[in-house]
C-alpha cells in the first residue's frame, strides 16, 4: 500500500515544490494601524500617539471615561473609525457625544467609538460578546454599512475572501485539518481557490447589485446570514437589558437616486421592525443635503459627513435613553 501510494505523494511533493517556487506567497505586513486578533481576526493596534491613537480600551477614542453618567456602545466598521480623517475629535462618535452633552450638560456621556476597519457584523458580534458588554453599557448603537453583508466574501479566508487582508492573515481563523493546510500549502491554497472561484463570482457580491429588486443566490445567502448576526446581537442586548439601536449608513451611489435605490434600506429597515429594533436610516437626509460633499469616498464621510450624521443621531439618542 505504502509503494502504491509513493508515486501520489512524489506528484504532491513536486506539486508543493512547484508552487512555492513559480508562484510565492506575497507576504504583506500589516497596516500600521491593525494587529492579528485570535478571535476577531485583527484589531486596532495600541498605538500612544499620532493619527491612529489608541486609548485604554484598544479603541481610536478618546480616554475611557469611567465615571460618566451614560455609556453609548457604538459597534461600527470604518465608517466609524473614522477612514480617512485625520484628527478623531472630527469623527461622529466623538461629535455626537458633545451633541448629547450640550443637550444634557447636568449628566456626563461616554460614546465608546468600537469601529475597526473592514468589521463585518460577526466581528461586531464578537467584539460586543467579548469585550462590549463589560462595558456595561446603557445603549448599544449599530452603525450597519452596506457592505457589512459582501465585505467578508472578499477580505476572509473563512469566507471565502483573500488570504490576507491589511496585512493580517486571515486564514488564521480556520480551524482543523483544512485551516492547517490552507495555511502551510501552497498548492492546497491555490486549489482551494480554484474550486472556490468555479462556485462563486466574486463579482455578484458588489455592493451596487444590492440595490436591485431581484437579488442573485449568493446576495440572498450574504443577506440571510448578516441577518442572523443581526438577531444574535439584538438578542444579546436583550438578555442583558440594554436597548439597541441600528443605523443604517448609505453609500454614496445611493445619494443619485435616494428614493430608487433603496432596497437595502428598506430590507433592514423590515428586519429591524419585525424585531422590535428602533432605527435611522440616513439616506433620505443626506439624499436631501446639497450644500456640502458628504462622502469622500464610496462609502467614507467626509468632516462634513461626520458632522451632519452626529446632528441626526443625537435626538434618536436622546429620546431612546430618555425612554430607558
Amino acid at each position: 500500500m505504502l509503494l502504491g501510494l509513493l508515486p501520489l505523494l512524489v506528484l504532491l511533493a513536486l506539486a508543493e515544490l512547484g508552487f512555492r517556487v513559480f508562484a510565492p506567497r506575497a507576504e504583506m505586513q500589516p497596516a500600521e494601524y491593525v494587529e492579528r486578533d485570535p478571535d476577531l481576526i485583527w484589531r486596532l493596534k495600541p498605538t500612544a500617539s499620532g493619527p491612529y491613537q489608541t486609548n485604554e480600551l484598544g479603541l481610536r477614542d478618546a480616554p475611557f471615561r469611567a465615571d460618566a453618567d451614560v455609556r453609548v456602545l457604538l459597534l461600527g466598521d470604518s465608517v466609524s473609525w473614522g477612514d480617512g480623517i485625520r484628527d478623531p475629535r472630527m469623527c461622529y462618535p466623538f461629535l455626537l457625544e458633545r451633541n448629547l452633552e450640550q443637550a444634557d450638560p447636568a449628566r456626563r456621556y461616554e460614546v465608546i467609538n468600537s469601529g475597526v476597519p473592514g468589521y463585518s457584523t460577526f466581528q461586531e458580534l464578537g467584539y460586543l460578546e467579548r469585550h462590549g458588554l463589560d462595558l456595561h453599557p446603557d445603549l448599544i448603537v449599530l452603525q450597519f454599512c452596506l457592505n457589512d453583508v459582501v465585505e467578508r466574501y472578499g477580505t476572509v479566508a473563512a469566507f471565502g475572501g483573500d488570504a490576507q487582508f491589511l496585512g493580517i492573515d486571515t486564514r488564521a481563523s480556520i480551524g482543523g485539518p483544512y485551516g492547517w493546510l490552507l495555511r502551510h500549502s501552497r498548492a492546497f491554497e491555490a486549489f482551494g481557490r480554484f474550486v472556490q472561484g468555479l462556485a462563486r463570482d466574486r463579482e455578484a457580491y458588489a455592493v451596487e447589485k444590492m440595490a436591485r429588486d431581484t437579488l442573485s443566490p449568493e446576495l440572498e445567502d450574504a443577506w440571510a446570514l448578516a441577518l442572523l448576526e443581526l438577531e444574535k446581537i439584538r438578542d444579546l442586548a436583550r438578555q442583558h437589558h440594554v436597548p439597541l439601536l441600528l443605523v443604517i449608513v448609505p453609500y454614496a451611489f445611493q445619494l443619485e437616486d435616494p428614493r430608487g435605490l433603496r432596497q437595502p434600506q428598506e430590507r433592514l429597515i423590515r428586519w429591524a421592525s419585525a424585531a422590535g429594533v428602533p432605527w435611522i436610516d440616513l439616506l433620505p437626509a443626506f439624499g436631501d443635503e446639497k450644500r456640502y460633499p458628504l462622502f469622500k469616498d464610496p462609502s467614507h464621510f467626509t468632516v462634513q459627513g461626520h458632522a451632519f450624521a452626529a446632528y441626526l443621531l443625537a435626538p434618536a439618542l436622546r429620546s431612546i435613553l430618555a425612554a430607558k
